[in-house]
Order: C-alpha cells, then sequence, then structure tokens
C-alpha cells in the first residue's frame, strides 16, 4: 500500500512538472495517431461528461422535473435547431476536408484564405438568424405551443398567456449562444485538422462550467432566466480557450475577405449543401420530439433531455471521439489515394469503439434506475423525487437501444465525408428521419395505451395497443419517442453500411465482421449475468438507501466488466490490447514523449505561411 502510495505521488507531481515545463505548449501539443488521439479526446470529454452530470444533478436538486424546466428546454430547441444544422453537422463538417485538403497539399495560404472568408461569410450568417430569432421569438413561441396543442393528450391542462411569455423571453436570451458558439466551432474545426484536439475538448468543459455558474449563481437571482445567461456565459468561454491556440497556428483575421468566388469556397459550400438538407430534416424529427414531449405529462420534456444526456454521454465519450480522432486520418488517406488504408482505418475505428461501447450500453439499459437515482436524485433535500426517477429510467430504457447505432453512425457519416460524398448519407437520414417522426408520433400513442403498473414485454406484445388509442396518454407515452428513434438510427446504420462497402468493393470478413461477432457475442454473454445478477442484489438489498444502491451497482457493473473482458479474452478479441494502448497514450501526452507516425504535417511549430 505504501508502494502504491509513493508511485501515485509520483505520477501526480510528474503531471505538475511536466504540465508546468511544457507551459503553452501543453495545450497545442499535437495528437498523431488515432488511439493516442481518440485517448485525448476522451479522456477530456469524461471531464466534461461528468460535469455535464453534475449540471444535470443541480438541476435535479434545484428544480426537479417541473414545468419552468419543460418551458426552458423548449425554449433552448429553438435555437439548438438552427445551430446543430448549421454548424455542427453541415459547414462544420465540410471544412474540415477542405481546409484538410490544402494543408496535405502545403497551399497554406490559400488554406488562411478560403478559412477567413468561411468565419466572415458565417459570422453574418449567424448574426442574422440570431437577431431574426429575437425579433420573432414570440411568434415562434405561440407556433410551438399550437403544435404541442393538436398533441396534447386530453388528461394535461391547457396552456396558459404565462407560458407562451416565458417561452418568447427565455428564447430571446438563448438565441445569443448560437451566434457565439457557432464562431467557436468553426475555430474547432480548424484546431482538428491540425490534431489539436486536447484544446477543442476543454472547451467543452468551460461550456459547462458556464452553465453550472448560472445554476449556482445565477438562477438564485433571476430564476430559469439565470439558466439562459449561464449557457450564454458557457458560449463565450468556449470561444476564448480556443482563440490563441488558432493564433499559434497562424491565424491572422482579414475582415475584408468576403468572396464565394473561390473554387474552395464553392466546394465547401457544394458538401455542406447536402449536410444542410439531411441535418433539416434531422432537427425536423427533433422538433416534432420537443412539442410531443411538451404535450404530455408536466416534466416529460426535461425528463426526457435528461436521459438523453444520459444515453449520449457514451456516445460522445466513445463514438463522437473515435469519429472525430480519426476524420483526419481517413481524410488524408483517402485524398492520398490509399484506398486499401482507408478500409483499413475505418474497420478499426469501428470496432475499437464497439469494443468500449457494448459493455457501456449494456451497463446504462440493465442498471438504468439505480443509475438515474445516483446521478439526479442524490440528497434528502432535492426536488427529483421517486416518481421522477421512475419516469426518466423509463425514458432512458429504450433510448438506451440507439447507443451502439448512434456511435457508429457519427463514424460512418465523417467516413462519406471523406470520400467528399455528402449526398448518399443525408437521402438516406432523410428518408429514415421521416420514419422516424411517423413512428414517433405513433408510437407515442402506443405507448400511451400502456398500463402503469404491466410489465413492459407484455405491453409490447399486447396487439390491442397498436391499434386502439385512448385520448387520455398515460406517463409511458413518452417511452414511444425513444423507441421510434432505435428503430430510425438502427436502420440509417445498416443502410450506410451497405451502401459504403459497395463503394468501397466490400470489407474484409476477417478485418471488419468476424471482430465485430466476437464483441456481440461478449456483449450477450455479459448482459445475461448482468441481468440475474442484478435481481438477485435488487432483493438482497434496501434500494431506498443510497448507499445499496451504490454496492448494487458497483458490484453487478464489476461482474458484468468482467465477463465481458474474460469471453472478449477467450474470443481472442484483438482489442483488448486498446485498454494497454491507452494507458500508454495518456502516459506518454502527459510526460511530453512524441509518437512517430506518418503524417503530411511533420513538425509540431506553426504553419509555414508559404505555399
Amino acid at each position: 500500500m505504501l508502494y502504491f502510495s509513493k508511485n501515485l505521488l509520483m505520477t501526480i507531481r510528474n503531471i505538475f512538472t511536466s504540465f508546468q515545463k511544457n507551459g503553452a505548449s501543453f495545450f497545442v501539443k499535437r495528437q498523431n495517431t488515432i488511439v493516442s488521439a481518440a485517448f485525448v479526446i476522451m479522456s477530456i470529454t469524461i471531464i466534461a461528461k461528468i460535469l455535464g452530470l453534475f449540471k444535470l444533478t443541480l438541476l435535479a436538486n434545484f428544480f426537479g422535473l417541473s414545468r419552468n424546466l419543460d418551458i426552458f428546454y423548449a425554449a433552448d430547441s429553438i435555437p439548438q435547431i438552427f445551430f446543430n444544422i448549421l454548424i455542427i453537422g453541415s459547414f462544420n463538417t465540410a471544412l474540415i476536408p477542405v481546409i484538410g485538403e490544402l494543408i496535405f497539399k502545403k497551399k497554406t495560404k490559400m488554406m488562411w484564405k478560403v478559412f477567413n472568408s468561411f468565419l466572415n461569410i458565417f459570422a453574418l450568417v449567424l448574426l442574422g438568424i440570431g437577431i431574426l430569432g429575437i425579433i420573432f421569438a414570440r411568434e415562434i413561441a405561440i407556433l410551438f405551443i399550437y403544435f404541442s396543442t393538436i398533441y396534447r393528450s386530453s388528461s394535461i391542462p391547457n396552456f396558459s398567456y404565462s407560458d407562451i411569455s416565458l417561452l418568447s423571453s427565455l428564447m430571446q436570451i438563448l438565441f445569443i449562444s448560437p451566434i457565439i458558439l457557432g464562431v467557436s466551432f468553426i475555430f474547432s474545426s480548424l484546431l482538428q485538422v491540425y490534431k489539436r484536439f486536447l484544446v477543442t475538448q476543454i472547451a467543452t468543459i468551460l461550456y459547462n462550467v458556464g452553465f453550472i455558474i448560472g445554476i449556482l449563481f445565477f438562477s438564485p437571482l433571476l430564476g430559469v432566466y439565470g439558466l439562459c445567461w449561464g449557457i450564454v456565459l458557457g458560449s463565450v468561454l468556449h470561444l476564448l480557450i480556443q482563440f490563441p491556440v488558432a493564433k499559434y497556428l497562424g491565424f491572422s483575421y482579414k475582415k475584408s475577405i468576403l468572396t464565394l468566388k473561390n473554387k474552395y469556397m464553392k466546394e465547401l459550400l457544394v458538401l455542406s449543401f447536402p449536410r444542410f438538407i439531411g441535418l433539416a430534416f434531422s432537427q425536423l424529427a427533433y422538433f416534432v420530439e420537443a412539442f410531443v414531449a411538451f404535450a404530455l405529462v408536466p416534466g416529460s420534456l426535461t425528463a426526457f433531455n435528461w436521459a438523453s444526456s444520459l444515453y449520449l454521454f457514451p456516445v460522445s465519450i466513445v463514438g463522437w471521439s473515435f469519429a472525430q480522432a480519426s476524420f483526419p486520418t481517413l481524410t488524408e488517406e483517402y485524398s492520398l489515394k490509399m484506398v486499401k488504408s482507408f478500409k483499413q482505418t475505418l474497420s478499426k475505428t469501428i470496432n475499437q469503439t464497439l469494443f468500449f461501447i457494448i459493455p457501456i450500453f449494456i451497463l446504462i439499459l440493465i442498471l438504468r434506475l439505480p443509475l438515474v437515482r445516483l446521478i439526479l436524485g442524490p440528497g434528502s433535500n432535492s426536488k427529483f423525487g421517486w416518481n421522477d426517477t421512475i419516469l426518466t429510467s423509463w425514458i432512458l430504457m429504450f433510448l438506451s437501444l440507439s447507443i451502439v447505432g448512434q456511435s457508429i453512425l457519427s463514424i460512418l457519416i465523417r467516413a462519406f465525408y471523406a470520400i467528399k460524398d455528402t449526398k448518399t448519407p443525408v437521402i438516406v437520414e432523410i428518408s429514415t428521419f421521416i420514419l422516424n417522426i411517423i413512428l414517433a408520433l405513433y408510437f407515442v400513442r402506443v405507448f400511451g395505451n400502456f398500463p402503469v403498473v404491466s410489465p413492459t414485454i407484455q405491453n409490447l406484445l399486447n396487439i390491442n395497443n397498436y391499434i386502439h388509442f385512448n385520448s387520455a396518454f398515460t406517463w409511458k407515452a413518452i417511452g414511444g419517442l425513444g423507441f421510434a428513434s432505435f428503430i430510425a438510427v438502427s436502420l440509417n446504420v445498416i443502410v450506410l453500411i451497405y451502401i459504403l462497402s459497395k463503394k468501397l468493393q466490400g470489407f474484409s470478413f476477417m478485418e471488419f465482421y468476424l471482430p465485430i461477432i466476437k464483441k456481440f457475442i461478449s456483449g450477450i454473454s455479459m448482459s445475461l449475468v448482468m441481468y440475474f445478477v442484478y435481481k438477485i442484489l435488487d432483493a438482497i438489498f434496501n434500494t431506498t438507501k443510497t448507499i445499496d444502491i451504490v454496492f448494487l451497482f458497483i458490484i453487478t457493473a464489476y461482474i458484468g466488466v468482467s465477463v465481458y473482458l474474460l469471453v472478449s479474452f477467450i474470443l481472442n478479441d484483438e482489442d483488448l490490447d486498446l485498454i494497454t494502448k491507452g494507458v500508454y497514450s495518456f502516459r506518454d501526452f502527459i510526460y511530453g514523449k512524441k509518437i512517430k507516425v506518418l503524417s503530411a504535417i511533420d513538425d509540431d511549430s506553426p504553419v509555414n505561411q508559404n505555399d
């Protein structure tokens, strides 16, 4: 024990020594390999997501599943729709291949010209949308509530004038955030191309810090308005941390560059447009989910958002980290006509993602009730009661079914972008999201027929629930949104894999399909053992006590993960080595050791300004 303590202290001391020695270089350090980059992204993302969970805990303790929080999330949904369509998935994703290709070809002057043009044009677009949103916030709020009223259950009270007023007022504040955050995400794209993933993840941490400040310090004075100003503060912090690194890489702002005539700008817009259309449909699905949830039992929209945050926690840590880390490499390999290497990289990335995401998915699915209680409902003074726990865990059960699919989907979309095919994923997305909307509207009514006390499997197999509908929904109606999403995401992944396989003349069975089969065998073994153990421990422990819930969760999770690793070892799953590689990658990163790897940019200094 003494030996372990000494080594732990030495490790902590070395980390601080390394940070002091390297100073600012700690933030501009380059992550070259996909594993090292993904591990750095995952490590920082875990911290960011833990802060995000802490944010949810504070919200649950301060507000519970209240109508005011429902209105806050409804107000936030509209600005988020515009932000997600314009930045996160369309222009942000298209920007990376374009400027990445220019960097690989050593055309850095042209790259900065294109980047400045895009930055100026898009900042104006964001500003225009933000101003329009602020001006017409009340009209948007009325339209949102009108759609919700159409789908409202007869057992739910009507909306009041004060609800409309609060919704529009919150929306006006929240339209400020996408303007700032949109500019910040453009800089994130630049840093990702240069493989400076660390600072982009730290920016996410600071965004959550801003929101937490809003909860702790603004909301006691301003109520739910304080949450909105916390989001604005987080957006400012997100931008401020990234700008100095962009300057280090050679960024110099040129306000006079506002041209669309450049061929690279045209290429960027061409690549963006199909994705823009696809995301418009996906956000339409999100809008439908928001107004349907808003129309159900008070607190349903808040519970749906919190359950979404919990299920997206592993997706962002694992799926998005590997997708984000692999994107520059996939782009580089395809630009250099290294198709075989491209396929190998894609196969490895998907299998590495599955290795981590499958056991996490099983943990959340089986242990959803204690998980929700531990994260959202700790403390005797919490406003998040047992009924709130039941509602949130019910939604989480169906949303968690999409964890694996969402993780792989983020990689597949970037693979298509790397080969500069933006049309195919858009067509598939539009089809599946239209299906998602139809299924969401249908399954909410189906699930609304479920009796409050009745086994889930029995309800799902009851044909009458799919034919006859009640005008008054039970609280179980919200689960239909998660189930519809699972079906749509699964179909999206299957179709994209099939099309991509055709485009690349197929994937190797030994490199792609066999490792996937091994991981699902390990996952099924884990789930069977975990479910059996959970049922036994649930009968032994007093789950009304927090300490008992903690022991139940830890013991069940430990046994489940052990079974997963054991079966993976028996099946000789080569991705078991990822655990060791991840530890070494983190160690090398902390101590400043360089990892040699083939790359288009060889030095670790600011880029050369000459073509």
